[in-house]
Formats: C-alpha cells, sequence, structure tokens
C-alpha cells in the first residue's frame, strides 16, 4: 500500500497563541500543517511548497489582508479562509469578492472551522471518479467549455482559460448541471457551504457578481447568461452539453 497522502493547510496567523493551537488541533485531525506570522513568511513559503488551503488572518502586521487575498488569487489557485475578528457584513462581502472561498469569525468554535475546511477541500479537491448518474467529463455552454476533470473554464473560440476560484467552480458546475432551471439560494448554499454552515445570502451574491464579470469576456451571451429569479434564485440561461 502507498503512503497516506495529507491534506496541507498553511495558516497565516500572527496570534502564535491562536497558531499554536490550531496546528495541534488540525494535527490531530491528520492534516499537514504549516504555519506563518506574516505576508513575507507565507511568500517566502509559498516559493518552495505548495499547499491545498490558505487560512489567511486579514489583520497581519506587514500587509493587509484583503491586498494578500487578491495577491494569492492572481498567483496561484489555492482555495482560502479568511479567519478574522472583523464580524461586519460588509467585510465577509469584500472578501467573497475578492475571491476567498469562506469565512470565519472569531471567536470561532474549533470544529465550525473543521467543518469549513472539510467543506472547501471536498469541492476544491480532485475530481471524483465519475458516478453512473453523471459521467460526463465536460460542459459545454455558451461558447466555452467547463471541463469537470481539470476544473477549468476556457473559450472554445481560442482555448484561452478563465481563471476561477474553488467556490466559483462549483458555482458555475451546479449552474450548469442544471441548465434552464432556476437553483434555489438555499440550494445553492448547500452545494457550496453544506447544510450546517452559517452564511448569509450576501455571499452567494458576492459569489455571483464574480462569476457574472468573468463570464462577460468568455461567453456567447454575457449580458443574459446567469440570470436572476427574484424571490427564487439563479438560473443559467443557455442550452448546455455534456460531453
Amino acid at each position: 500500500m502507498g503512503a497516506v497522502t495529507h491534506n496541507r493547510i498553511l495558516i497565516v496567523e500572527d496570534d502564535r497563541q491562536l497558531t499554536s493551537f490550531l496546528e495541534r488541533f488540525l494535527g490531530k485531525q491528520d492534516y499537514s500543517v504549516t504555519t506563518a506570522a506574516s505576508a513575507a513568511q507565507m511568500w517566502a513559503i509559498l516559493e518552495h511548497h505548495t499547499f491545498d488551503l490558505i487560512v489567511l488572518d486579514l489583520g497581519l502586521p506587514d500587509n493587509d489582508g484583503f491586498e494578500i487575498t487578491l495577491d494569492i488569487q492572481r498567483r496561484t489557485h489555492v482555495p482560502i479562509i479568511i479567519l478574522t475578528a472583523r464580524d461586519e457584513t460588509f467585510d465577509r462581502i469584500v472578501g467573497l469578492e475578492l475571491g476567498a472561498d469562506d469565512y470565519v469569525t472569531k471567536p470561532f468554535e474549533p470544529r465550525e472551522l473543521l467543518a469549513r475546511i472539510k467543506a472547501v477541500l471536498r469541492r476544491t479537491g480532485p475530481a471524483q471518479q465519475p458516478s453512473a448518474v453523471s459521467s460526463a467529463s465536460s460542459i459545454r455552454f455558451a461558447g466555452m467549455t467547463l471541463d469537470l476533470v481539470e476544473r477549468t473554464l476556457k473559450r472554445d473560440e481560442d482555448d484561452a482559460a478563465i481563471d476561477l476560484t474553488g467556490a466559483e467552480f462549483t458555482l458555475l458546475r451546479a449552474l450548469a448541471e442544471n441548465a434552464g432551471e432556476v437553483l434555489s439560494r438555499s440550494r445553492i448554499l448547500d452545494t457550496l457551504y453544506g447544510k450546517t454552515a452559517a452564511v448569509t445570502d450576501r455571499a452567494i451574491d458576492a459569489h455571483i457578481a464574480r462569476l457574472r464579470r468573468k463570464l462577460k469576456h468568455g461567453s456567447d451571451a454575457p449580458a443574459t447568461l446567469i440570470r436572476t429569479v427574484h424571490g427564487t434564485g439563479y438560473i443559467l440561461a443557455a442550452s448546455a452539453r455534456s460531453d
């Protein structure tokens, strides 16, 4: 039998007491944990190591957490969970709009953070083997191809990639697999975060807004591709074909 591969998590947090606790707690859950106390340390580590997830504190001493989130999204494809004492709705929305996959406020219950970590890794990890119900490896719609194995989105006309965060990919996949069908907000929340996550509808709006901006440059019908059905949810208003 081969060696067991543990998910690798980078915790970027300047509170050493909290960092030490999370390192022990997540280590007991069979995660491989590395820590950094500043943005500079984080980038130095990322130059030589790869990770499956970054847990990022917004209040680092050497840089703004929102700027770091944006830089991570520009330079890597590692999913991010923001961990912070800021609990204002505005900060949550900004973090999600900049590309974070989830947002946990301090103080927090360790089991809640663990559940969020598992949910993010589940939806951003390697694609599962196709089931008997859905054996498609890609979905084509509106001049684009969503690769379900490689977890990529490309324009058909020039094969150019459109970068998506883990949450954006999961959301677009759900819409594409149900093209022409209205997905309720509650169903989208369950798809992205699971039934136990305490996430508001505004988080969905943030992901939808980012996804619309990205699809605007790749779709044959950008203005009407993802439509809002007021009081209900969202619909991918395009024909889709599974390959």
